[in-house]
């Protein structure tokens, strides 16, 4: 943000703190000692406020200030005080008021968090890191390989497709794979306790299957269970999942083997959108189809696709997910989240390997009224608040990574900091490793800011 100056109230017109005095008198001057006069605090709060979502920044500091001066451990006063200071670009002030607001409240209240974050993000964004430079010629090298690489190599894949209630069409999903131009494949369907006629038509469709197949229904256990289990009963070296309420375009599975075989451990692509009836959405007219479009659009212009992933699920979904089966031993397979076992495994994935985007839309995901991911707004927020922190700690603290452009501090530096925190990750950084954070600068004028 850039620093705002406005206009104040007249100089002989009434405080808006409503003291009854004149502004010059009262807030029109910078109070040293508690007045004689008691205060109406939460009142001279409410007028501060005001001033300051009006964008009278300097009417509203005159007032914080007043409060401070009648309790000088005010939180809110301190940290509003402190976004403004902010704003006007004085890191140094801001730091100390919204540190000590923090103290003073545990560092409980995510919002002083998030505003605490924006400031270390402009301090580290100050700083003159060589890890930056290094961590993008090894990220343009590795591309450059990957490009250079002609690997003959045609495995075996499994589709492994997890079904639950989709028997509307789980019929043509299954026909996409059917008509696939890479033709060595397996298919392993696992019916995860559906009420509808999901197994009937399962087995109905796999009878005509022209790939070695196999069936499984059982009692529901879940997303993550399910495809961990459909990949165990598979004997492919690598494994594309496919929703049962998707499908696949018929050159999928050609171009992600073509991707990412012999040059990564796994990949995804960019989406086509369907609607409940098969036919294409009109993204500038549906809301999440305009959403999603955007965040898959954005992939390569993010400094890697693992600096993509970090914000938001840009494989939109757990059928986008091509990789291999050591990759899925290592990791230990899909974690049990209702919402986000897709995000999650891309996120432990990344510590190992730089994923390959593939930005023809190979994956075709359908946008329905029963989508999980719709279900719920704050859900998904809460998976995501529980998931997240596990590895920022990794990408704080790690030493010495296996891929050496993951996103993290030991091969981005300063940079990665920024980039956590400068799109309000702070409130995912637990509270020893965001001091941590504020520690780690070395003497310069950003390190004022950050030591209050």
């Amino acid at each position: 943000m850039t620093p705002v100056t406005t206009a104040t109230v007249g100089r002989n017109e009434r405080c808006p703190c409503n003291s009854g005095r004149r502004y010059k008198d009262c807030c029109g001057r910078l109070v040293a000692a508690p007045a004689a006069l008691p205060v109406d605090t939460p009142a001279l709060m409410q007028a501060a406020l005001s001033a300051q979502q009006a964008r009278r920044l300097d009417e509203a500091a005159l007032l914080y200030r007043k409060a401070l001066s009648f309790d000088p451990e005010q939180p809110d006063a301190l940290h509003m005080l402190g976004v403004i200071c902010y704003e006007r670009g004085d890191d140094v002030e801001a730091a100390t008021l919204i540190r000590r607001a923090l103290d003073l409240t545990q560092w409980r209240f995510p919002a002083f968090r998030h505003n605490y974050g924006l400031v270390l993000a402009r301090a580290y964004r100050d700083r003159d890191d060589t890890r930056l430079e290094a961590a993008r010629r090894r990220h343009r090298d590795l591309v450059a390989s990957r490009v250079a690489i002609r690997d003959a190599v045609r495995p075996r894949v499994a589709v492994v497709v997890p079904c639950f209630n989709h028997a509307r069409y789980l019929e043509s999903t299954l026909e996409s794979v059917y008509a696939q131009t890479y033709r060595d494949l397996e298919i392993i369907v696992i019916d995860d306790g559906s009420r509808d006629a999901s197994p009937q038509i399962a087995q109905r469709v796999l009878a005509r299957s022209p790939f070695p197949s196999r069936f499984v229904a059982r009692a529901n256990r879940g997303a993550a269970h399910t495809i961990n289990e459909g990949i165990a009963l598979s004997s492919a070296p690598y494994v594309n999942l496919l929703n049962s309420d998707d499908a696949f375009a018929a050159d999928r599975i050609e171009r992600m083997v073509e991707a990412v075989v012999g040059r990564s451990a796994w990949g995804f692509g960019a989406v086509g959108l369907l609607d409940a009836e098969g036919g294409p959405v009109d993204r500038l007219r549906d809301r999440r189809a305009f959403e999603l479009s955007c965040l898959v659009a954005a992939v390569p212009f993010k400094e890697t696709v693992g600096f993509a992933l970090l914000t938001d699920n840009v494989a939109v979904s757990s059928g986008n997910l091509f990789f291999s089966r050591s990759l899925h031993e290592r990791i230990g397979g899909f974690r049990d989240f209702r919402y986000n076992h897709d995000w999650d495994f891309a996120l432990r994935a990344l510590q190992i390997s730089e994923p390959v985007f593939d930005a023809q839309p190979s994956y075709l995901y359908r946008l329905h009224e029963a989508n999980t991911i719709a279900q719920s707004a704050s859900a998904p927020r809460a998976e995501t608040d529980s998931m997240m922190p596990e590895f920022l700690h990794w990408a704080i603290r790690a030493e010495d990574p296996e891929s050496d452009v993951a996103p993290c501090i030991a091969n981005w530096g300063a940079h990665f900091v920024v980039a956590i925190l400068q799109t309000g990750m702070a409130e995912a950084v637990d509270v020893e490793l965001l001091r941590e954070l504020a520690d780690r600068l070395r003497p310069s004028r950003a390190s004022v800011v950050l030591q209050p």
